[in-house]
């Protein structure tokens, strides 16, 4: 069969036709390929991203980044020195610093038994002088043990009565109070391990200690610490600037948060299976608060209108530092970190000569550059918002990530400079970063809490012990107290109530 020819105007029409198929073939091939060439980038992006560019800790970042960091701290020092080796020890000029004397308990003689020179006997030989040197040490630990005997007596009247053993006699053997403050110690204060706990107090004691029983006192350190949260709940909702924030912790295999409520002389740590408002409405500080919150931006702070808001400027400099690695973006967020770092220096400034606030010339001169330099950010993107979904429409990954941060700082002006309308409020969180940070090292330590009610306990104590440390307290005495007369409170500053 033979097949007939197409005339010349249906040869056309079939060439217009697949030379338009391949247009588009070719146009969606375009398109693909750079969604993954952004997609390339962002990834690569991430693999760079460290805690200097991002909110990731330090302790995530890879071995360049921390390599760098210890080239660049050679190099101050090595700069500091001006080029002359420090000598270790102590510097010429610096202040020494050794122990205090301390009353003695006990004097211990030396007397020479001859003459260094003739031999001769020195028993009765006159004192000229004398050199002091006083050896502070610990006893040999020793386990006092100590027999409670309660009589039962019977009156004339035949009735019998038993008298009353002490509180810490609860049991016909059982271990008293100091070993339960040691053990608490250890357990919260320097994060042993519950098995390790056990093991040291042991090797004290000569008698095995179990970890039951050492879940046990945290779990009646939290019951006597009620009082003592519920009155650093009601102060904390008094003070002018609270700092909070949150970190992630396991309760075996269930994610929990860890949050913290902070003051420079107040901590506050509760745990919840929540991040967010559910958490912040059981903790029940936020809620109805209205002084200045300092958080780091995240959005469900901000559901609570009654305070004010401020955020950390420290993240916002990471921010900054992420997205000017590309040197489109280098111009504004370089000038945008020194306007920042001259706000600091200017809040900082007027609260050293007891301003409450920025003068309204020097802080109008900030927020005027301040909005200028977004103006320059957002003239180097493209217009509108990008698209919703990633690597579509054009935008690079870059591109979106700046184009967030700009939006982010324009609508949250108010809370970046809110040090410059109130000095009380800090540059950082550091406050809180600080109370928080002991919690990640009890999850490097001693792994994951085996039960919410564990975890509760350690963070009422930690909030215990971290507010008492803020004191000038010492923690192994407020630990006696809490088992003896009941916790510690914080002192209210010279008329507060």
């Amino acid at each position: 069969m033979v097949t007939p020819r197409l005339s010349l105007q249906e040869q056309l029409r079939e060439a217009v036709a697949t030379i338009e198929r391949l247009q588009t073939e070719n146009d969606a091939l375009r398109a693909e390929n750079e969604s993954l060439a952004d997609r390339v980038t962002a990834l690569e992006s991430e693999l760079r991203a460290d805690s200097t560019t991002t909110s990731k800790p330090p302790s995530q970042d890879r071995i360049e980044p921390r390599q760098k960091r210890a080239e660049r701290r050679a190099a101050a020092r090595a700069k500091q020195a001006q080029g002359k080796k420090r000598a270790q020890g102590k510097q010429p000029g610096a202040p020494g610093a050794h122990l205090k004397r301390r009353e003695p308990d006990k004097t211990v003689p030396h007397d020479p038994e001859c003459c260094s020179d003739c031999g001769r006997d020195l028993k009765d030989a006159e004192v000229t002088g004398e050199v002091r040197s006083q050896v502070i040490d610990l006893p040999p630990v020793r386990p006092e043990v100590t027999d409670h005997i309660a009589y039962r007596r019977r009156c004339v009247c035949g009735t019998e009565t038993l008298g009353t053993l002490p509180p810490e006699a609860r049991a016909p053997v059982c271990w008293g109070p100091e070993v339960r403050v040691i053990a608490l110690y250890m357990l919260v204060r320097q994060h042993l391990p519950i098995e390790r706990t056990a093991e040291l107090l042991e090797d004290l004691l000569g008698a095995p200690v179990s970890t039951g029983w050492l879940c046990q006192i945290q779990q009646e350190a939290a019951v006597l610490l009620v009082p003592f949260l519920v009155d650093l709940k009601g102060r904390l909702r008094k003070e002018p600037v609270v700092h909070a924030d949150e970190t992630g912790t396991r309760v075996r295999t269930t994610k929990h948060w860890m949050h913290t409520l902070a003051t420079g002389m107040l901590t506050l740590v509760a745990v919840h299976r929540r991040r967010g408002v559910k958490a912040f409405e059981a903790i029940g500080v936020i809620p109805g608060y209205k002084g200045t919150i300092v958080h780091d931006g995240w959005a469900p702070y901000e559901v609570y209108d009654e305070a004010t808001h401020a955020q950390c400027g420290a993240h916002v400099l990471r921010h900054l530092d992420g997205v000017g690695v590309d040197e489109t973006f280098a111009l504004w967020t370089n000038q945008m970190t020194g306007i920042l770092m001259d706000a600091k220096a200017a809040s900082e400034a007027a609260a050293g000569a007891g301003e409450a606030a920025v003068s309204e010339e020097i802080a109008a001169k900030i927020r005027t550059r301040y909005n200028d330099t977004l103006d320059v950010a957002f003239a180097l993107l493209p217009s509108g918002p990008p698209p919703p979904r990633r690597h579509r429409g054009g935008w690079s990954s870059l591109e979106r990530k700046a184009w967030n941060l700009a939006t982010r700082m324009r609508g949250d002006a108010d809370q970046v400079l809110r040090l410059l309308d109130d000095t009380r409020v800090p540059f950082t969180n550091n406050i809180a970063e600080q109370a928080l940070r002991m919690v990640k090292l009890h999850d490097k330590i001693s792994g994951c809490f085996y039960s919410v009610e564990g975890a509760e306990a350690f963070a009422a104590t930690r909030s215990y012990l971290q507010t008492a440390d803020k004191h000038g307290e010492n923690l192994i005495g407020v630990i006696r107290q809490l088992f003896s007369s009941g916790p510690w409170l914080p002192p209210y500053p010279a008329g507060g109530t």
